[in-house]
């Protein structure tokens, strides 16, 4: 298998954090290991829809719904994969909302 850095941008995730719904972006990177780089980017995103935050927070309805999308994908060596393979990075974003402003 091959080893892969993804960097994933989501967009209109429309989540109940603090008592009101609000809609949220978020960057995430993370290190996986994949046969080649579609099914790389097809893990990640599956992944990030099970995090617990965002699996049960969505509000979203099926006219309106949350994306997310690749910005980066590259391969890595095994030694750099060993190194940061368990490390993820993912920042939550507060998307602009004008009825809130």
């Amino acid at each position: 298998m091959k080893r892969f850095k993804i960097e994933l941008r989501g967009e209109n995730f429309l989540l109940n954090l603090d008592g009101e719904p609000r809609k949220f972006g978020f960057l995430l990177s993370r290190y996986l290991r994949a046969v080649d780089e579609a099914t790389a980017e097809k893990t990640a995103s599956i992944l990030v829809r099970q995090m617990p935050a965002l699996k049960q927070g969505i509000r979203n309805n099926s006219e309106n719904p949350p994306r997310i999308c690749l910005q980066q994908i590259s391969e890595v060596n095994s030694l750099l994969f060993a190194l940061l393979h368990k490390r993820q990075k993912f920042e939550l974003l507060v998307e602009e909302d004008p009825f809130h402003e």
